[in-house]
């Protein structure tokens, strides 16, 4: 099979003009920047999926917010026709709103990598078939963030930070109109925290 005809964009790829790590970047901001009330990350049925959905080329998927539960949340959504899907299997952030003793972008780095470092698990399967994740580092390496007040890590504080990020993806070519079946998960701390999802998506024209 060649590149173009997998299911899925490699981490070497640049979908729509942007780098993979973009887009992760982009990811970041729409999922930090949304109110933990109506955040997909902590969505049990897929009511939130479309909340602030920021891109007119990419939908925005969300696992759950790594925890010591190895239930899954089960999510279903509607996805409009002709759009791409990324979401994170598992990924590391660090920020110095979320932890103030890193004070140089060199430690956020370092935390990242040591965070990353613990990651023992991470699969994704589209309708049965697996698809393998592609760990993509943040581009650029240290972004700016805006964080809001009621966020899903309760973080003291908000508004404009920097961060790094570093993790497992799949970043799916837009799907066929009907329904498709899309389960992903991972766990880091040596299988610890564990993060993932089930979403049941229509795909509309």
């Amino acid at each position: 099979m060649t590149l173009d005809e997998l299911p899925y964009f490699t981490a070497d790829s640049s979908p729509y003009g942007e780098t993979y790590g973009r887009w992760t970047v982009k990811w970041w901001r729409w999922c930090l920047s949304t109110p933990k009330a109506i955040n997909p990350a902590v969505d049990k049925t897929g009511e939130h999926t479309n909340i602030n959905n920021p891109s007119k080329e990419v939908w925005f998927l969300a696992g759950k917010v790594a925890d010591e539960d190895r239930n899954l949340p089960n999510r279903f959504c509607t996805i409009p026709a002709g759009k791409p899907i990324l979401f994170p299997v598992i990924n590391c952030e660090a920020n110095p709103l979320e932890y103030p003793e890193l004070n140089t972008h060199q430690q956020l780095l370092e935390r990242v990598k040591r965070d990353e470092d613990t990651i023992i698990k991470e699969e994704c399967f589209l309708n049965g078939s697996e698809i393998p994740p592609q760990r993509v580092k943040s581009d650029p390496s240290v972004f700016e963030l805006q964080i809001d007040a009621d966020n899903i890590f309760s973080v003291n504080g908000r508004g404009s930070t920097y961060a790094s990020s570093d993790g497992y993806w799949v970043f799916l070519k837009p799907l066929n109109i009907g329904q498709h079946i899309i389960h992903f998960e991972g766990s880091c701390e040596y299988g610890k925290l564990n993060s993932g999802a089930n979403y049941r998506i229509e795909v509309k024209p």
